[in-house]
């Protein structure tokens, strides 16, 4: 019979645990992931204010909405979430471009 207790006790290392190494390389490497879209998300977020001044003035001028710069900028806002998800470990799933734009088809 053999003992082993000698390997799961206070003492174990953490690559007898199977989270070891491998784990905590992936952590670091999601680390690097969540800074890079910390960045995009940021960036996007930019983006999506700045289209909304855009869509004010063409209501201003036009006194309609544009319909496909307010499609663009709900997929937009998607996108900032699916960054902001990732981050903040909700998903898994990697957002653009490491997976696909995010296409909002809903109509409020």
């Amino acid at each position: 019979m053999s003992d082993t207790s000698a390997h799961s006790g206070p003492d174990a290392s953490p690559a007898d645990s199977g989270t070891g190494t491998s784990g905590r390389r992936d952590l670091w490497m999601r680390l690097v992931y969540m800074i890079v879209f910390w960045f995009l998300g940021n960036v996007a977020f930019s983006v999506a204010i700045f289209l909304g001044a855009v869509q004010f003035v063409v209501i201003l001028v036009t006194g309609g909405k544009n319909e496909e710069l307010r499609a663009f900028s709900r997929n937009l806002v998607q996108y900032v979430w699916e960054c902001l998800a990732f981050v903040i470990f909700a998903r898994e799933d990697k957002p653009f471009p490491l997976g696909k734009f995010p296409s909002v088809t809903a109509d409020d």
